[in-house]
């Protein structure tokens, strides 16, 4: 009879641990899914620093591998077009950026010599350190060139738990995103960390 009764509590023991992280994993689960809905809930916080350029905040989504092929095919094409392998991701950060400059300028006359034959064409010329515009025009063509440089800086922080002034642990994970060039604004950010 001992020999039953210490199989039987062998057996208790390891169906209570294998119950207990059983419940552990479905907690980590739910835990997960629950900051993944408030990150979809919640809208992109777009402002501007203290130096006058566009900013934004949003909160990471943490999806599985099977998650991010079925909700975000276009992160996986992409990836897929740079020869990466979706399984072998850590994160992915998609982040639109819309830049408009008003611009005024002088339209120059300018002479060139073509097939033999002078020919007048009105110029134009405009840049700063961000951006650069040069075109001609001709009777009833304009021949434009832009060129815009932007460098976009991604910070991932914690944001801990807090009542009062105690902060612990962490509550989410966010992504803050600024841009250099202040023609630029964000209009849409979206950080995806895969969890293993």
């Amino acid at each position: 009879m001992k020999g039953w009764g210490y199989a039987v509590m062998l057996g208790l023991g390891i169906l209570i641990l294998s119950l207990w992280s059983s419940n552990k994993a479905l907690r980590s689960d739910n835990n997960r899914l629950q900051g993944n809905n408030e990150a979809l809930m919640e809208e992109v916080v777009t402002y501007m620093d203290i130096a006058d350029r566009s900013a934004a905040s949003v909160q990471m989504l943490e999806l599985k591998k099977s998650e991010l092929e079925k909700n975000y095919q276009d992160v996986c094409q992409r990836a897929e077009d740079l020869g990466l392998q979706v399984k072998r991701l850590q994160a992915a950060s998609k982040t639109e950026t819309q830049t408009k400059v008003e611009i005024q300028t002088v339209v120059k006359d300018s002479i060139i010599y073509r097939n033999g034959i002078l020919d007048s064409l009105k110029r134009i010329e405009w840049r700063d350190p961000w951006v650069s515009v040069e075109g001609t025009l001709k009777k009833d063509s304009l021949n434009l060139n832009v060129t815009s440089v932007d460098t976009l800086y991604q910070f991932i922080h914690r944001v801990p738990h807090k009542f009062w002034f105690i902060k612990w642990g962490t509550k989410a994970i966010r992504q803050e995103i600024t841009t250099s060039n202040p023609h630029s604004k964000i209009v849409y950010t979206e950080y995806i960390e895969l969890k293993k």
